[in-house]
């Protein structure tokens, strides 16, 4: 019953972010998005009480992470010398961070109520309502844009980056799912819907790294299949041909005007910024990261006594309100990691991404798994806004607990 609740409330997170961002909209302080992480937060810490504490990996690593992590903050409290609101602010940072290991740590006290099977049939509810929380105010005229309504339509949701995130890891998921014909607990169609409908939202949201992420592995699936049907019988190669000359002729015919129709604010975005950056390509595709990086680097070479600052950080709150756009947000998750929490909490980082990468690299390696993983360090690292935003936490620590869920199967069948 705990687990089946704990399953609910992951479920339910774009419903809340969606109402929470309505809220803000409108001019209404309501932290809706604060209090439902709170209470998510305490019924994960309820659970395991109530159940038992089994002591493994994830366990250490949770504990670990948080003491020194909360250690960290008060360090920085007393160092730059800060208030106690400052503190409670950097805690937030913690606190979202703690949902990419408090989610798995859950589902591995847990393990004997959960399978692939459920975690799955959750992904594509939870898809269902990030699409419908996106697409739906887009068709009636509401929500917000990253560009002065011109280009990156993000509706109510408020980082576009993070959003962007969740919707490609959902788009991985209903690939694999097409790919996994054993596993599918819904007919194909309806997956084939709902992934052309996250390449839709991606279009939408208009983010380079999104749309460049998911046309790379919508190419990659399209090969899959013509590989895969290639040895089949002619039936189904029949209808692999049907299928994509359907939709090369619907791209063609109805659908060229309507994809360059949504196009077009991102294109005059990217002209506007090509002339504002004189042709600097590197500055134009990293969206200014490689200067805000410098910028930091330049902050902390100018700070006396660098060298503690270089183990415990200035922590988020304090570069930000010191150095504002001019360094004091990377948008790059390792550097951010390191320029705010130091060598300390980027280490942190590192073994919490290696704990999960052994965890796929269990005997069998499991692919799928291991390019969940990587895929999240290059967009954490080039991207950023993955580990510390509440959105991106959850749905890194749902994947987290999804690739638990392939090593428990694993292990299983030996």
């Amino acid at each position: 019953m705990k687990a089946q609740g704990f399953l609910y409330l992951i479920m339910i997170f774009p419903l809340i972010d969606i109402f929470n961002g309505v809220f803000i909209s409108y001019g209404h302080n309501i932290p809706l998005g604060t209090a439902y992480r709170i209470f998510f937060i305490a019924y994960i810490i309820y659970g395991v009480l109530s159940k038992g504490i089994k002591l493994n990996g994830s366990y250490a690593l949770l504990i670990i992470s948080l003491f020194l992590f909360i250690i960290l903050c008060i360090v920085q409290t007393i160092f730059f010398e800060t208030t106690i609101s400052l503190l409670i602010e950097e805690f937030s940072y913690v606190i979202r961070f703690s949902l990419c290991l408090l989610i798995p740590f859950f589902a591995n006290q847990f393990e004997e109520y959960l399978s692939i099977k459920k975690i799955m049939n959750v992904a594509i509810s939870l898809n269902v309502l990030l699409i419908g929380g996106l697409i739906i105010p887009y068709f009636l005229g509401l929500g917000n844009s990253t560009y002065d309504d011109t280009a990156g339509f993000k509706g109510f949701y408020f980082a576009t980056n993070d959003i962007a995130y969740a919707f490609l890891i959902m788009l991985f998921f209903m690939g694999w799912l097409l790919i996994q014909r054993k596993r599918r607990s819904i007919p194909a169609g309806y997956l084939l819907i709902l992934y052309f409908l996250d390449m839709y939202c991606l279009l939408i949201l208009g983010t380079k790294s999104g749309l460049l992420a998911g046309l790379i592995y919508s190419i990659y699936l399209i090969f899959h299949f013509l590989y895969r049907y290639r040895s089949q019988t002619l039936y189904e190669q029949f209808f692999v041909f049907e299928f994509l000359l359907a939709m090369l002729f619907f791209l063609l015919v109805k659908g060229k005007e309507f994809i360059l129709g949504s196009l077009s604010g991102v294109l005059q975005r990217f002209a506007y910024f090509r002339t504002l950056y004189q042709d600097d390509w590197v500055r134009l595709f990293m969206s200014s990261r490689n200067v805000y990086l410098k910028e930091a680097v330049d902050n902390f070479l100018q700070l006396p006594d660098n060298q503690y600052i270089f183990w415990f950080g200035q922590g988020f709150e304090n570069r930000w309100n010191w150095y504002g756009r001019r360094g004091g947000l990377v948008e790059m998750d390792f550097f951010d990691m390191f320029f705010s929490y130091g060598i300390i909490g980027t280490m942190i980082l590192i073994a919490v991404i290696v704990y999960f990468l052994k965890v796929a690299l269990y005997r069998k390696a499991n692919k799928f798994s291991i390019f969940l993983l990587v895929f999240t360090i290059i967009y954490s690292l080039l991207v950023g806004h993955v580990f510390f935003s509440a959105l991106s936490a959850t749905v890194f620590g749902f994947m987290c607990m999804f690739i638990q869920e392939v090593k428990k199967e694993q292990v299983c069948q030996e």
